[in-house]
């Protein structure tokens, strides 16, 4: 086995023999050479983080939070709306902690959620439903709920509370700035409430119990519960709306399968907005019965899911999207004077999605986020009075967007008749008589992930490297209703691969493609996808990336996170089955000899979702069938590379594994 450990650029390596010595030399010799053509100032202009998140806009317009990176670690900054100065920096000082999502809930007083890092396992942060609020002068900073404390519902002077679980933010209280709306949930899941939370002291009180293991809730206009979603651990999703005696289940639905979820309440009537794909097919939008009996559909696409929605500052949904590409607008409540607005700002930016992010009070300040397929989010502030749009800041600042390049819906039929829609981006140099290399790049899951229209700095960089990259929505994505996902189940190495392939061919017979220059690479499932489609066609791919991939169906049984639940072990039996025969038929491990494309293996080595050891076995099997490959190991990484230098180390092992083997 050879397995390259990175640490920065140097490589701690050990091999089995002095013949694998010598190739893992050559390759590194290799790789520089073609590395060199490249900065790591370019690579970092699409690697690095973005330095700036989300903003939010207090409820009285003074004030300004926004996301930022400072030396690594995440914070917020308060901004001063008038002048964009700063008037304070929350952020952590614990080496283990950093700022999460965040939300106003008064003029003055915002409240962010808690990440923690633990560096026994891997680099990335993960959110432990912890909850810090301060004043936007940083004074009163508390935390005012954490896991770690006893429960405690009684209103304590400057105590915080905590029970065991996790706590969402709902919603800030607009006559009350002592208190917001969270949503709190038991360590699995289990006991759900909804609370008013004192954003001073912690305390809770006026608990509304919830269904257990709800997963959304819809409020009303007085801050009461009147729909939930459930998720069980035996994978069933129910409905629930209240009643004057307590919940009554409304529906209860198997995964995979179809089911209807409330999502607003309509202002003008007594109904409600549901996505109902009980059918199986994309998901509807329908206005229902407050008992959800009976409805009238409004809207359904013909193939995706609703892909996002806008609402006001009460959050009554107005709007919703659809569709592939630049997603489409459709008008729930036609005379609402946010979408008005929302069109307008639209036809400013004709050319990217708008959001509305937040209202002033008053309803003049607004403050909106732009983004498209050629450029990352940008935040801009809109005064109704003065009808003038000022630009906030960008999330990735250095990025034009004439120098990107935009991603091409495309719809083709499988070979067995289904409809399949991706995306494809072409480099500016791609013409007729210069038909460019394509890398194919799946997505993981493959379960519910879908790709969708949007700026992907990995996609961005291989095209301003020359290569056209192609994203296939393959049977089992999330995002195309019920039956396409479903289908996907126990298909994973073969008709999942046909379309995968079957996209590629489509496009290379349509673009300026070489079709003697296919690449493939992706990252979880998406790794997966690049073994079994190289080996699914040997002939056509001519370059292998598999990152943080699963290769052996029977070590997800018995190695990884999935199986150690409940819900993980009947996901893994409905997604993978327990055939022996598909289990040699899907497992690339055991198909090394028909691989002809040369592979390279990225690894995290603290991955849980998909632990080294996949990977591990894999590189051994190519070893003892001599096949080309190089293996690297990114030290304590997870599922994902999330240190600075490993993600340039990663883009630098990619390009120039595909430069060898798809330029010339």
């Amino acid at each position: 086995m050879k397995r390259l450990k990175t640490t920065g650029t140097t490589h701690a390596y050990k091999a089995p023999t002095l013949i694998l010595k010598i190739l893992v030399v050559l390759w590194s010799i290799m790789n520089v050479q073609v590395a060199q053509a490249i900065s790591v100032e370019e690579i970092e202009r699409y690697s690095s983080p973005s330095p700036y998140g989300k903003a939010r806009l207090s409820p009285d317009g003074k004030f300004l939070a926004v996301a930022a990176d400072r030396e690594g670690r995440d914070v917020v900054v308060i901004l001063k709306t008038d002048s964009l100065e700063a008037n304070h920096v929350v952020q952590f000082t614990g080496e283990s902690e950093q700022v999460g999502d965040f939300q106003w809930v008064s003029n003055e007083r915002l409240v962010v959620t808690v990440q923690r890092f633990q560096k026994s396992e891997m680099e990335r942060p993960f959110s432990g439903g912890e909850l810090f609020s301060v004043n936007a002068d940083g004074k009163k900073g508390k935390k005012i709920f954490s896991y770690r404390l006893p429960p405690n519902t009684r209103k304590k002077k400057n105590s915080g509370v905590g029970f065991g679980g996790f706590a969402f933010m709902i919603d800030g209280l607009e006559d009350d700035n002592k208190h917001a709306l969270i949503r709190a949930c038991g360590f699995g899941g289990g006991s759900c409430a909804i609370y008013r939370i004192n954003v001073f002291n912690g305390s809770l009180r006026d608990r509304q119990k919830l269904p257990n293991n709800s997963e959304s809730v819809v409020i009303d206009s007085d801050n009461q519960a009147q729909y939930a979603v459930a998720q069980t651990e035996r994978g069933f999703r129910e409905v629930y709306s209240r009643a004057d005696t307590g919940w009554t289940l409304r529906g209860r639905y198997p995964y995979p399968g179809g089911y209807m979820k409330p999502f607003s309440i309509s202002s003008k009537d007594d109904k409600v907005y549901v996505l109902d794909g009980r059918d199986g097919g994309p998901e509807a939008v329908v206005k229902m019965d407050r008992d959800l009996a009976s409805g009238e559909q409004v809207y359904r696409d013909r193939l995706t899911d609703i892909t996002d929605s806008h609402s006001d500052k009460d959050g009554m949904v107005y709007a919703v999207e659809a569709g592939i590409g630049n997603p489409r607008l459709i008008e729930l409540e036609r005379d609402h004077p946010d979408l008005a607005q929302l069109k307008a700002l639209r036809s400013v930016f004709p050319e990217r999605t708008v959001k509305i992010v937040d209202e002033a009070r008053g309803g003049d300040l607004l403050l909106v986020a732009t983004y498209s397929d050629r450029v990352p989010s940008e935040y801009y502030l809109f005064s109704k009075s003065q009808n003038r749009l000022q630009f906030l800041l960008a999330q990735r600042p250095w990025i034009k967007e004439a120098d990107s390049h935009a991603m091409q819906p495309v719809e083709f039929i499988s070979r067995d008749g289904m409809t399949i829609t991706g995306y494809l981006t072409l480099p500016k140099n791609a013409s007729a008589t210069n038909r460019v290399p394509l890398v194919v790049n799946p997505h993981g899951g493959p379960h519910g992930p879908y790709d969708s229209w949007g700026y992907l700095p990995d996609t961005q960089f291989l095209a301003s490297q020359g290569y056209a990259v192609l994203q296939v929505n393959f049977r089992g994505s999330g995002g195309f209703g019920a039956d396409f996902e479903a289908a996907g189940f126990r298909k994973w190495g073969r008709e999942i691969q046909y379309d995968i392939i079957d996209g590629a061919k489509f496009v290379v017979a349509n673009h300026p493609i070489d079709g003697e220059r296919v690449g493939i690479m992706g990252g979880s499932f998406g790794g997966y996808s690049a073994l079994q489609s190289s080996i699914v066609a040997p002939d056509f791919f001519k370059a292998a990336v598999g990152i943080v991939g699963v290769y052996d169906f029977s070590l997800m049984y018995t190695a990884g996170d999935i199986r150690g639940r409940f819900s993980g072990r009947r996901y893994l039996e409905k997604a993978l089955g327990k055939n022996e025969a598909e289990f040699a038929e899907f497992s690339p491990v055991r198909r090394v000899a028909e691989l002809k494309a040369p592979v390279l293996l990225i690894q995290g080595e603290k991955d849980e979702r998909a632990p080294v050891k996949h990977s591990d076995v894999l590189a051994q099997r190519l070893a003892a069938k001599g096949h080309p490959h190089e293996y690297v190991v990114m030290p304590n990484e997870g599922h994902g590379f999330y240190k600075p230098e490993n993600r340039v180390r990663y883009y630098q092992l990619f390009l120039a594994f595909f430069d060898r083997h798809l330029k010339r």
